[in-house]
């Protein structure tokens, strides 16, 4: 069964890629954010995921991001999570690579573990895996491309998992969001890291928490909450977007 599920696979993405010539050969590429230029990613736009990263209102613990959430930026995450395209992904793994650095830089730290919010079992039984997962591996090789000694590292590892199901919280309220997700993050177990083929070491780096985005800042707070319940170092949280209201000066 697994082997015919892999052939659809194949057949899927071939058909995709063919589709994806086909509609390039009769309308030309345009930029993915601006949609003005014809190029996959304007310099305008481009800029915008490479522009220094800013410390956030967010009191949880420091945490830092770079581009305002507004409608084109929105369309670019929705690019990286149910399209997985390349473009996309290396924007938003730009930004958290700035993001994280900046963070480093403030805690004066070099090495340390990144640990992604993670998806929800929906997301993840519709897209594979969690989307946050081939952009962590692109900004690794960003900074392992930008570092100047082989000593320092990061790392990523899913460590924490939800405890129940929860609503999608683009339509619910501040404090909807709040109930939406409190509580709902655990470690995993130490033991469940061996079997994982975790090493344990791993437990003692300090951490930064990384996701996509932060809105009201519910879900980062009890992703931190669960890691220090766990007696874990957490540095602070890196983003690639924010709302607006969480940057100190716009």
């Amino acid at each position: 069964m697994h082997h015919y599920s892999g052939v659809a696979e194949r057949i899927r993405t071939i058909i995709s890629s063919a589709l994806y010539g086909a509609r390039t050969l009769v309308f030309p590429e345009l930029c993915i954010m601006c949609r003005r230029e014809f190029v996959e990613i304007c310099l305008s736009c481009k800029s915008r995921w490479f522009a220094p990263a800013e410390q956030l209102r967010f009191s949880v613990a420091p945490t830092y991001s770079v581009i305002p959430y507004s409608e084109d930026v929105s369309a670019i995450v929705l690019l990286a999570k149910e399209e997985r395209n390349k473009v996309a992904q290396s924007l938003i793994a730009q930004a958290l690579h700035q993001s994280i650095t900046q963070l480093l830089e403030r805690t004066a730290t070099e090495s340390c573990l990144l640990i992604p919010v993670p998806s929800s079992r929906q997301a993840i039984r519709k897209r594979g895996e969690s989307f946050l997962h081939p952009i962590l591996n692109r900004v690794i090789s960003l900074q392992r491309a930008t570092r100047k000694s082989s000593n320092p590292q990061w790392i990523w590892q899913e460590l924490l998992r939800h405890t129940r199901r929860v609503r999608d919280q683009a339509s619910l309220s501040p404090v909807a969001r709040a109930s939406n997700m409190e509580s709902v993050f655990s470690v995993i177990a130490q033991t469940e890291s061996h079997s994982k083929g975790l090493s344990s070491g791993i437990f003692d780096l300090p951490i930064v928490v990384v996701d996509d985005v932060i809105t009201t800042g519910a879900t980062l707070k009890n992703a931190i909450e669960a890691l220090r319940e766990r007696k874990m170092t957490v540095l602070g949280a890196a983003t690639a977007c924010a709302s607006t209201h969480q940057f100190l000066i716009r």
